[in-house]
């Protein structure tokens, strides 16, 4: 399976304009919390936490700027999950299964299907998210969004040429007022 899993803005930004990430980790000091009281009471059954999700990943392909701000993390989060990067520029990285990759994007979703083995494809990054959507290879997907208005920054789905019509799955809700939607997208274009 092609699965991709983001984290957005209420106004659908994943970054801010400068890449800055601070948003997505928690609240300054005295600011109320995401979610009001029953909301942090809920259980949240039925999200996707990272940690599952890798569980089942046997290859992450991620675009270069995301492996650039996540090899900048004081903690490397993928453990040793093999890594094929999409870019033309050299890529310096101090771990062996982390590769540079480019071409057309459906030969790089085969390359990493044949490197996942069976496993789990990890799309990661707006654009690779953009093209493999847009190239109909995408089989699930789950944004969860955190309630912060961050007004501009980096669009998960900006620059997408058409419209493209996903099912919701499933709505649930999430630690302390995030909302996580699994969609199912197309698998081909519509008839026009």
């Amino acid at each position: 399976m092609i699965r991709a899993y983001v984290a957005t803005s209420l106004d659908g930004f994943v970054a801010g304009t400068h890449d800055e990430l601070a948003w997505l980790t928690g609240r300054d000091t005295g600011a109320p919390p995401f979610g009001a009281t029953p909301w942090i009471d809920s259980p949240g059954h039925g999200a996707l936490e990272f940690d599952a999700l890798l569980s089942g990943t046997g290859c992450i392909l991620m675009g270069r700027r995301t492996y650039d701000i996540v090899a900048a993390f004081p903690e490397w989060p993928y453990g040793e999950v093999p890594m094929r990067v999409v870019t033309h520029r050299p890529l310096a990285s101090p771990r062996p299964w982390v590769v540079p990759v480019s071409g057309e994007v459906s030969d790089l979703v085969t390359l990493a299907q044949d490197v996942a083995g069976g496993r789990d494809v990890y799309v990661d990054g707006a654009a690779i998210i953009r093209e493999v959507l847009a190239g109909y290879l995408l089989d699930h997907l789950v944004v969860t969004i955190v309630p912060t208005v961050l007004g501009r920054g980096i669009s998960l789905f900006g620059g997408l040429m058409f419209p493209v019509e996903l099912t919701v799955e499933r709505v649930v809700r999430w630690g302390d007022g995030l909302v996580q939607i699994h969609l199912r997208p197309p698998v081909a274009a519509s008839p026009v």
